[in-house]
C-alpha cells in the first residue's frame, strides 16, 4: 500500500467552496486554452463565423443526404426485395407493386421526412448560434434600443425578437 505525504494529499484533494461543491484547481493549460478560446471568439468577425456554422451545416447535410442515398436506400430496398418474396419467383406487376414498391415507397418518403426535419433542426440551431454570437458581440443596451429590459434584481435580460412566422 502506498501513502501519500500530506503536501501531495493538499494538492490531490479539490478544493471545496462555500456552498459545499468541489472545484478543480485551475491548471496553466487549462487557463491557456480558455484565454486562445476566448482570444479566437473575439477576433474573428462575425461574417467567418456565420459562413463557418453554415458551410458545417450544409456539408452535414450533403454528408447525410448522399449516405442515405447511396448506401441506406439500396439496402432497405434489397432487403424488402428479399424479404417480400418477390425474388423467388415471376410475380405480376401487380403483386410486385403491391408487395415490394409500396412498401419501399413509403420507408423512402419516411426517410426523406426525417432527415428533412433533421436538416431544419440542424440550420435553426446554426442560426441559434450565430444571434448568441452577435448578442455576445454587441457592446451594450445602447445600441439597439428596447432589447433590454430590467428584472426586479436589477439583472438585464434580452427580449426575444418576434417572428413573423404564417
Amino acid at each position: 500500500m502506498t501513502t501519500i505525504s500530506r503536501p501531495a494529499q493538499a494538492v490531490a484533494q479539490p478544493e471545496q467552496r462555500e456552498e459545499g461543491k468541489t472545484e478543480r484547481p485551475e491548471s496553466p493549460t487549462r487557463a491557456a486554452f480558455a484565454a486562445v478560446t476566448v482570444r479566437v471568439k473575439a477576433g474573428t468577425p462575425l461574417l467567418v463565423w456565420t459562413a463557418v456554422i453554415r458551410l458545417a451545416t450544409a456539408l452535414a447535410d450533403y454528408m447525410l443526404v448522399m449516405v442515405t442515398a447511396v448506401s441506406v436506400i439500396p439496402l432497405i430496398g434489397a432487403y424488402l426485395h428479399q424479404r417480400s418474396g418477390t425474388s423467388l419467383g415471376s410475380p405480376t406487376a401487380s403483386a410486385t407493386i403491391a408487395v415490394w414498391l409500396v412498401p419501399f415507397l413509403f420507408v423512402v418518403v419516411a426517410l426523406a421526412v426525417a432527415e428533412i426535419a433533421f436538416m431544419r433542426w440542424l440550420w435553426r440551431a446554426g442560426s441559434g448560434r450565430i444571434a448568441s454570437l452577435k448578442h455576445a458581440r454587441r457592446s451594450g443596451p445602447e445600441k439597439v434600443a428596447g432589447t433590454e429590459t430590467a428584472h426586479r434584481d436589477g439583472r438585464a435580460t434580452r427580449k426575444k425578437p418576434a417572428r413573423n412566422r404564417r
